[in-house]
């Protein structure tokens, strides 16, 4: 029989004292391993060392329409599928129920808070968090930490001079309590950048909230907007069939500004489709296969991969790109690969 080690005996006493059933536990106990669920994109998933980390706090912050809500979106209708439930809290109150359903998720079981103050969504999630461990609520979204209206700001005239920070002091403190109440949920929080305009050197932009979210949360990841792609189409102008350029998508760059799970500044792109109204996962495939070596790109930008029964797909961007959008085999070979190497890059392998 194996013998307890002294911090176990000793822990044992201190939490019996207490009355305490799991009060301090093991520095090797299960309650602190890292468990990631999947974001939604492969790139993402790199970027945070195999996907968010439950029990944690995220901040998606950058430009406007850059994929924060839809990561958000994502995130929690996978989350779905796995079984385990699901919270929006939405202070902007543009909750899409059909845009939800279109990534997967089941409105019917997502619970939903529109809150009319900032203080009544730190109540709800509190309650939502400390209920967690008898239904499995794997996933808070909180869009967005710009529009939580604190009870201080809500009960002043609108002409009264604002009474400064009252946002920052107000989460901070909700902060404080989430925290201590959470065990494993997953708390994704999107946010915007202001312009600090007392700033004359380094980067002006600012996020709302001040600086308690960026203190608690164990990643930071941060959404610029890169080039548009455009295409040649018909439309109708003026009453009149021309061809013209379309706007057709966007690609996004991501960088982790903090993350303490893994290693951090880690960065990565993906290519929002506009048609497709998602990220694209074929380019996602193409990006990540290059980079982790699966997939080869000639000098005249032909792509080459030679699946498990030694066939060669090859062809230009558009041609590889419906291959894996037609062929689901084919994508999840590639894809399992780059998700077991964003995994053993989380785990430091």
């Amino acid at each position: 029989m194996k013998k307890k080690s002294r911090a176990a005996v000793l822990a044992r006493q201190v939490n019996q004292t207490l009355g305490l059933e799991q009060g301090v536990r093991l520095g090797s106990d299960e309650y602190f391993k890292i468990v990631r669920i999947p974001t939604g994109s492969l790139v993402l998933d790199r970027v945070t060392g195999g996907g968010f980390a439950l029990g944690r706090h995220y901040e998606l912050f950058g430009d406007e329409s850059s994929g924060k809500s839809y990561i958000v979106y994502r995130t929690m209708a996978l989350a779905q599928r796995r079984g385990n439930l699901c919270a929006i809290v939405d202070p902007e109150h543009a909750f899409d129920y059909e845009r939800f359903s279109f990534l997967g998720g089941d409105p019917d079981e997502l619970l939903a808070h529109h809150p009319d103050n900032a203080e009544d969504a730190v109540a709800v999630m509190m309650l939502l968090a400390k209920h967690a461990k008898d239904e499995l609520l794997e996933v808070i979204g909180i869009d967005s930490v710009s529009s939580l209206l604190s009870m201080e700001e809500l009960s002043k005239d609108p002409r009264e001079k604002d009474q400064p920070a009252s946002q920052a002091r107000m989460m901070s403190k909700a902060l404080r309590r989430i925290t201590a109440v959470n065990k494993k949920t997953l708390f994704l929080w999107t946010n915007q950048e202001r312009v600090d305009i007392g700033v004359k050197f380094g980067n002006p932009n600012v996020t709302s909230g001040g600086r308690a979210l960026r203190y608690y949360a164990t990643g930071r990841i941060e959404f610029k907007r890169s080039q548009r792609i455009r295409e040649k189409r018909h439309v109708v102008r003026h009453g009149k069939k021309i061809e013209t350029e379309v706007t057709v998508g966007r690609w996004v760059n991501v960088h982790a500004e903090k993350d303490k799970s893994t290693r951090p500044y880690r960065e990565g792109s993906f290519f929002f489709d506009y048609d497709l109204k998602t990220i694209d996962p074929g380019w996602e495939v193409i990006s990540l296969g290059l980079e982790d070596g699966l997939v080869e790109r000639s000098t005249k930008g032909v792509y080459r991969y030679t699946d498990l029964d030694d066939r060669e797909w090859a062809g230009n961007e558009k041609v590889f790109r419906r291959y894996l959008r037609e062929n689901e085999e084919l994508f999840e070979e590639i894809a399992s690969v780059i998700r077991d190497e964003s995994e053993n890059q989380g785990r430091g392998e």
